[in-house]
């Protein structure tokens, strides 16, 4: 059987790749037009141990640069809702960035940036650049420095800035092409030889996927449990019709649960 290999796109390999601070460098100033001194990372730990704990949040890529702090996230699966993912990277930088009663001052200009393989807004566009703005008065400067930019690999053709173009190019085929995905694919498999680290990182994911499998089929078990429960009581009750319309009618049937105090709190 020939061995699995750890891809580019992989959270993993994103991880410890994007901790070579010169490939970080060049990707940050591909996908922000800006250029990076030196970088610290904040969750470096993990890149070598999957299974390490980090700053409650467990972002991708958590970098400082001076008075800048960058959370670089790559995002391969479907993601409806990533204005909210955002929000909450973004609740969790300011809230470990400023320590209890300092000046709001104090918070550091943040980016928080993620390259997708698919269309997050699925609006057709290559580049998503969110800044707060006001409605009423559009060139009003909020000063909040806070910046999310979502990057939309499956259109890089669009793409005018070339190292970008490179760079989405190679999130959504897999293929070097340029300067900056050759780089980054040399690392890809460099890191790829390192088999006791790929094994680590596989195993780790076989174990999540396992777990939640697991508590998936709990839920599952509780969930007709709680069913067949309120079945019982409503038949008890002699209330046939809402028997058979909690088979039908889901909302219905979370007022049931909730009338006969079998509805799990959220």
């Amino acid at each position: 059987m020939p061995k699995r290999n750890l891809k580019f796109t992989d959270r993993w390999m994103f991880n410890r790749v994007l901790c070579e601070k010169e490939v970080c460098r060049k990707v940050l100033r591909a996908a922000l037009g800006i250029e990076v001194g030196e970088i610290a990372y904040l969750n470096a730990e993990q890149a070598k141990e999957p299974a390490a704990a980090s700053r409650g949040v467990r972002m991708d890529v958590f970098a400082r640069e001076g008075s800048r702090v960058f959370d670089i996230e790559m995002q391969v699966s479907p993601e409806d809702r990533i204005g909210r993912r955002m929000r909450y990277y973004q609740a969790a930088i300011d809230a470990t960035e400023l320590g209890p009663g300092e000046d709001y001052e104090l918070l550091p200009e943040s980016f928080v940036v993620f390259f997708c393989t698919a269309d997050p807004f699925r609006a057709g566009s290559a580049v998503y650049s969110i800044e707060r703005t006001c409605l009423e008065a559009p060139g009003v400067d909020a000063g909040d420095d806070s910046h999310w930019r979502v990057f939309n690999a499956s259109a890089a053709e669009d793409v005018a800035d070339p190292d970008l173009r490179d760079l989405l190019h190679y999130v959504a085929t897999g293929r070097p092409d340029g300067a900056l995905s050759r780089e980054i694919d040399s690392f890809v498999e460099e890191y790829n030889r390192d088999r006791e680290w790929v094994t680590k990182v596989l195993t780790y994911e076989q174990d999540t996927e396992m777990r939640c499998r697991r508590a998936e089929a709990r839920g599952i078990e509780q969930g007709m449990d709680r069913l067949g429960a309120l079945v019982g009581l409503l038949l008890d009750a002699g209330r046939l019709d809402d028997a058979r319309r909690i088979s039908e009618d889901a909302a219905y049937r979370d007022e049931m649960l909730a009338e006969f105090g079998l509805k799990v709190s959220e």
